[in-house]
């Protein structure tokens, strides 16, 4: 009996990828002369998407953002013995993009592993249909798997955050501190007098990757429309994703405009047309990661921009989650066990903790030049945002 049914169900399968076999020959002669015309009459975007594949395949094959060897010295070593006055501090806050449509498509997220393995296959060609459309349709700015939007999932991750900063109290007087800086009531010092606007006292940045982008702008949307003087999204190209993937690759190009995905278009009440217009700046994003980058050049260009171009003493950073866990396996002291240093911030969720900065007097145990600084983190707190559950932890 067992075998009759094992039987049966090999026959179905084979039958199934027979049928799937032949509608795929019968597709391939109109689709070949679909993407033909789009060649033709799209040259430059059809270049341009071509590119695109080339630059990925050229991660793929020589990019090493994942080696690096690890600083010799602790980061608690330079605090050692150290004048206060020798020491400067930022309040960084990390907040993880929403799930994006690679996410979707290649990793398993919270599905069972029994529904992953049944639905890859054809999620994966949904992808590649999608992909192909957006080809033929022209939307040389758009893709799937490279520089990956947000996800339908995503966008809800994204929209909980800012259900969540919305709230009006949290657990803690410190918490509520850090919600005020997200959303813009903390003000910094001297501002909003004489009738003009305010300024926050927090920067917000995001990473050059779109997924990133979308996540500041949707889950910080009610600040972004107050337009307050001073308040645009920075771009950052030090904070791209460490991973050799196509989805870590940035599409927009250097300095430019960036382009909403068509799954941002699709959101209800997002004005993405002001926000992405008016409200992002560009100036400091020169383009994709070099292929001889890797993620700790990146993670120590973030830290001297943090103290170094950002006048502002909180920064906001939309970024993600292998960077994140990057930074602090690499700052945090090495004989302190964190949570942070071995798990994923969670889509949408939050990390916010204290950065400080040393200055040697002498430079021969700080990377080895004089006024090269050490990095520190000292106090964190994390929140997770989703459906089911928000919550903030202090962790101290």
């Amino acid at each position: 009996m067992i075998g009759f049914i094992v039987g049966q169900g090999l026959a179905l399968l084979y039958m199934l990828l027979f049928y799937l076999a032949w509608i795929a020959s019968s597709l391939a002669l109109p689709v070949s002369i679909a993407a033909l015309l789009f060649c033709l009459a799209h040259p430059l975007r059809t270049l341009y998407k071509i590119r695109l594949f080339g630059i990925a395949i050229l991660y793929l094959l020589c990019c090493n953002d994942k080696t690096w060897k690890d600083p010799k010295d602790c980061p608690s070593s330079y605090f050692v013995n150290t004048s206060p006055d020798k020491v400067d501090h930022r309040c960084i806050i990390f907040v993880r993009h929403g799930e994006s449509t690679w996410n979707e498509t290649f990793n398993k997220g919270d599905r069972s592993r029994l529904s992953f393995a049944v639905f890859f296959i054809p999620n994966l060609i949904y992808a590649l249909l999608v992909e192909f459309y957006l080809f033929v349709a022209g939307h040389s700015e758009e893709s799937w798997f490279f520089d990956s939007p947000l996800s339908a999932k995503g966008v809800r991750q994204a929209t909980d955050l800012r259900r969540f900063l919305a709230k009006a109290e949290h657990t803690t007087a410190a918490e509520n501190d850090i919600i005020d800086l997200m959303t813009g009531k903390t003000k910094a010092t001297g501002t909003d007098n004489d009738g003009s606007k305010a300024s926050p006292a927090a920067q917000l940045c995001s990473s050059n990757l779109r997924r990133a982008i979308s996540t500041v702008a949707i889950g910080f949307q009610d600040r972004m429309d107050k337009q307050m003087d001073q308040d645009p999204i920075l771009i950052l190209p030090c904070l791209q994703e460490i991973s050799r993937n196509p989805d870590a690759l940035s599409i927009t190009p250097p300095r430019g405009e960036v382009v909403p995905s068509w799954t941002d278009k699709a959101i209800s009440g997002f004005d993405y047309r002001r926000i992405f217009n008016q409200q992002v700046d560009t100036k400091l994003h020169n383009g994709n990661k070099p292929v001889s980058s890797n993620g700790l050049k990146r993670m120590n260009e973030f830290a001297a921009i943090a103290f170094d171009q950002i006048e502002k003493d909180t920064i906001i950073v939309g970024g993600h989650s292998l960077w994140f866990r990057s930074f602090f396996r690499t700052f945090l002291p090495r004989d302190f066990e964190h949570v942070s240093k071995k798990k994923k911030l969670i889509n949408g969720g939050v990390a916010a903790f204290t950065l400080c900065k040393v200055t040697s007097d002498t430079g021969d145990k700080v990377r080895g030049r004089r006024g090269a600084v050490g990095s520190h983190l000292v106090r964190a707190v994390r929140s997770t945002c989703n459906q089911e559950n928000s919550r903030l932890v202090s962790e101290r």
